[in-house]
């Protein structure tokens, strides 16, 4: 009896040891499993995260691209056309300027498209070069632009437009084939006890296109 029942626990004993081993042995491979898919888990998660970095970087950078004149490097209509919904009033003096190429067509008519891109090239570095940073400056067409000039007076606006006036007589100085010449229309926040952007804008573009017609004049009196 003492026999057998030594016999039995160590029977027991022994079987209970072999399932502890691969009870452990499974465990053990359920947890290695485990390791591996947590870092796939964490592989994949980080590489969804990049990705997305990517993708919402790239997703600015084309809504900036949707925005920008990509032959002056501008802002384009798009963005002009934004801006003027944005600004309902002003929290100070400010000023919108149209600037107007004049004789474009005939450029492009006779000395080709190149020298119109150029004219127009050309006069946008002008134009962004000679008025500070601060002031947005943007192509609304073909050959007018626009600038706002925020917190300023007249007599700074028309200090700007000068500098440009400058700036256009030094290159013109240079280059004799290709001249650059333009007309321009402003109008004052100030001038107005309730205005927006499109106010001053439909007022300095009549105004440009009441410069425009005084240069015509000048030129066959």
């Amino acid at each position: 009896m003492s026999e057998d029942y030594f016999y039995l626990a160590d029977e027991t004993v022994t079987a209970a040891e072999n399932y502890s081993q691969h009870c452990a042995s499974q465990l053990n491979s359920i947890e290695k499993g485990l390791i591996v898919t947590s870092t796939l888990i964490v592989c994949v998660i980080i590489r969804e995260t990049i990705l997305a970095i990517v993708l919402m970087k790239r997703n600015k950078e084309l809504n900036k691209l949707a925005y920008i004149d990509l032959h002056t490097g501008l802002p384009n209509r798009s963005r002009v056309e934004e801006l003027v919904g944005e600004y309902n009033h002003f929290d100070q003096p400010s000023a919108m300027v149209v600037f107007d190429l004049n004789d474009l067509k005939e450029v492009n008519d006779s000395l080709g498209h190149v020298a119109g891109d150029t004219l127009i090239m050309n006069f946008a570095h002008i134009i962004r070069t000679s008025i500070p940073d601060k002031h947005f400056v943007g192509r609304y067409g073909g050959d007018e632009f626009i600038a706002l000039l925020t917190d300023v007076t007249k007599d700074e606006v028309e200090e700007i437009i000068a500098s440009v006036q400058n700036e256009v007589k030094r290159y013109n100085e240079f280059s004799k084939q290709i001249r650059i010449d333009f007309a321009y229309g402003y109008a004052l926040s100030t001038s107005y006890q309730e205005a927006n952007l499109k106010v001053l804008l439909n007022q300095a573009d009549k105004n440009m296109y009441d410069c425009k017609t005084r240069m015509k004049q000048a030129r066959k009196g």
